[in-house]
């Protein structure tokens, strides 16, 4: 290809970018973060407050109800609502027992005290949630500020949402994971990911055997903007999962992935897109004077090719979902009438209104108009005058009676604001039915087409290079001599199980001298290792090793354990474990360090039959509660005289609340701990006593 052709290329791809960036600031450049997907800090203005939004746009309302979006006895609810801010929701996370406890938790010490409150709504359920899991407060700032209940539940579902057991997301955007049915064994790409909540929803889902916590599926998140992907790190790192990878690529030129010797074809994709936002009215009420139907016209055709790329990328029996957030049906049905057609015979809609029982839905509509800057309403292409032509394009339009009979958009779902009090949502399911080849186009798309809308996929034009304002450090995995050579001892110290696959650790730098030690899953490193030179990764797996402040690179101690990766580490390290006491944890929790004198008779006859070398040690407590068993598990350093436990102050209060110990005396257990931490001159973490090596974490 020519300098011409990359030029073109390079233009393409920036004004992609644009784009995307331009919908996501009109969307409200400021998602909130207390309610749905997390934000930038690019992307939030501040205008005026809630009440003070003038939530009228006369464009708006005329477009809908043309089209009758809403039953006529329900356009004034719909309205309504519309108007009303979005209530807080939020979903326990993690493994099957640690998540029921976390929600026993919930319910016993922060819902039950508002069961006695009129003034309070109380908490509703998301019925259509597995296992009782989701949950929506309709709650004010000022009943937050008036009442110490709601200010305790707000303060834990912020301190547990940095701990890993909750995630603040808006209830919609919880749908698409969940009509995926993912599995442990599932290849899954999420082509538009960050901020990254459903992201995150995935991997959960792939991860729902807590018996093995390396299963053989993966998740490749990607983004095409660059700084979004690192919220999007932050985002997925809580899960410590070694079993995805993030990237930063234009989802609508997403280059072919090798692995095992072929492209991969992923056995789930979501393919949730840019779009207008106007289903994001009640927590982006800026919308309500900025909103024109000429935003669904501008991002129609990138919608479009992300979708076709997504379907191209999808093994034959795969699931593809294709969701949105806004009510348009330029931005909706008529992507999915335009995929059906040009995939004709490849792929079908699956029907989901009953997939999750207790949903409200509406079908996918069949009729709908197109809508010009000046309130003029257009049925058909036919209609549209010569100058609205570059705009308002023929596959924007419903299809003819005969094709829509044997697209069955009906099978689409539509969330509305005022059914079960959420934000307005679009999804619909694709099945791929056989290996697509080659990518037709139907006759009219073919004589209209521009090219910003060409749908074939160029492997050549998806290589890109990579942005020049940030540059990754390459991923480098262990090799014969590392494993055989530095690591070798560091095996033997903590005992590391032979079928540990120490070839699948990696750095950033080369491996006796790197800061921190990462490990991922098989299939990973094999994308890792075929694609490097042409994909841009920019983070992935878990964090198993930390260097300390012991500067010899030989030295058995200058590793220690990392937090984050406990869950690899308790399966196959198997010596320097200690099983603690109740009271041992209590005293672990409660201060930044633990002298031997203070530990329990059993812990000190195991700490006899232990190494007496300074270094890490792996900590094990099980909480037996209501016919669970939650186990605890933490690194702690082993000094020459006392313990440091490497546990968060926010996953301290939850550990401690497990144990039953109340509210006012946790509080008074992490004040006097901030109080001992300074004391020692000491970081809330990470930190040294006097008898002990500087532990260094980033």
């Amino acid at each position: 290809m020519g300098r011409r052709g990359h030029k073109k290329q390079k233009a393409f791809k920036r004004a992609t970018v644009d784009a995307v960036r331009k919908a996501r600031i009109e969307k409200q450049q400021g998602q909130s973060t207390a309610n749905g997907d997390e934000a930038t800090a690019d992307d939030r203005p501040r205008v005026s407050t809630y009440d003070d939004i003038v939530k009228e746009n006369a464009l708006f309302e005329k477009y809908y109800k043309e089209m009758h979006l809403v039953p006529d006895n329900e356009w004034d609810a719909f309205l309504a609502a519309l108007k009303e801010p979005l209530p807080v929701t939020f979903r326990v996370t993690g493994f099957r027992s640690h998540a029921f406890a976390v929600m026993h938790l919930i319910r016993e010490r922060y819902f039950q005290p508002l069961e006695s409150s009129t003034a309070i709504e109380k908490p509703k359920e998301l019925v259509w949630y597995p296992g009782s899991l989701a949950w929506q407060l309709n709650l004010s700032r000022n009943q937050l500020r008036n009442f110490p209940e709601l200010q305790r539940l707000k303060e834990f579902l912020y301190e547990q949402t940095e701990h890993g057991n909750i995630s603040r997301q808006e209830a919609v955007s919880m749908i698409p994971p969940l009509v995926l049915d993912i599995q442990p064994h599932h290849k899954i790409l999420d082509m538009c990911a960050a901020p990254g909540s459903k992201t995150a929803q995935i991997i959960e889902c792939l991860h729902r055997d807590e018996t093995n916590p390396i299963p053989s599926g993966f998740v490749i998140a990607n983004d095409v903007d660059n700084k979004r992907c690192y919220t999007l790190v932050h985002q997925v790192k809580r899960l410590e999962s070694p079993c995805f990878a993030i990237i930063n690529h234009d989802a609508s030129n997403l280059p072919n992935l090798k692995f095992n010797d072929e492209n991969i074809s992923f056995d789930r994709i979501l393919c949730d897109v840019p779009c207008s936002g106007d289903g994001t009215l009640r927590k982006n009420p800026d919308l309500w004077k900025k909103w024109n139907p000429g935003h669904a016209f501008s991002l129609q055709s990138i919608q479009l090719r992300i979708a076709t790329r997504g379907i191209q990328l999808l093994a034959p029996g795969g699931l593809m979902v294709y969701s949105t957030c806004s009510m348009n049906p330029v931005e909706n049905e008529s992507i999915v009438a335009q995929l059906l057609q040009t995939f004709e015979g490849h792929i079908s809609l699956v029907d989901i209104s009953e997939k999750l029982p207790g949903l409200q839905t509406i079908p996918g509509l069949t009729k709908w108009c197109i809508m010009g800057k000046n309130k003029e309403v257009y049925n058909s292409y036919e209609e549209v005058p010569p100058h609205m032509q570059s705009l308002a394009r023929p596959n924007m339009f419903p299809p003819s009676q005969d094709i829509l009979e044997r697209l069955h958009l009906e099978r689409c779902i539509r969330l509305l604001p005022h059914h079960q009090n959420t934000g307005a949502f679009f999804v619909a399911l694709f099945r791929k039915l056989d290996k697509t080849v080659e990518v037709p186009s139907t006759q009219e798309e073919t004589s209209q087409k521009r090219p910003a809308e060409e749908i074939t996929f160029n492997e050549d034009g998806a290589n890109f290079k990579r942005a020049r304002y940030h540059r990754e450090n390459p991923f480098i995995f262990f090799n014969e001599k590392d494993i055989t050579g530095f690591w070798q001892e560091i095996s033997e110290f903590f005992g590391v199980d032979p079928s540990f696959p120490a070839d699948q650790m990696m750095t950033r730098h080369a491996a006796d001298s790197g800061r921190n030690i990462y490990f991922v899953s098989d299939s990973l490193k094999q994308i890792v290792t075929l694609n490097q030179d042409r994909i841009k990764f920019i983070n992935m797996g878990v964090r198993l090793l930390v260097r300390t402040d012991l500067r010899n690179d030989k030295d058995k101690r200058s590793l220690r354990l990392s937090q984050e990766g406990i869950a690899i580490v308790n399966k196959y390290f198997t010596k320097r474990r200690i099983e603690i006491e109740e009271q041992d944890l209590i005293n672990f929790l409660s201060h930044a360090f633990t002298h031997y004198a203070n530990v329990s008779q059993s812990v000190q006859k195991q700490l006899e039959n232990m190494s007496q070398d300074l270094g890490s040690t792996i900590c094990t407590f099980t909480i037996k509660q209501h016919n669970l068993e939650v186990p605890i598990i933490f690194v702690a350093w082993r000094g020459r005289s006392s313990f440091r436990p490497f546990v968060s102050h926010s996953s301290r209060k939850f550990y401690l609340s497990l144990l039953n110990i109340d509210h006012l005396t946790i509080n008074d257990i992490i004040e006097k701990l901030t109080i001992e931490e300074k004391a020692s001159n000491e970081p809330r973490i990470e930190g040294k006593t006097n008898n002990d090596p500087k532990i260094e974490d980033s």
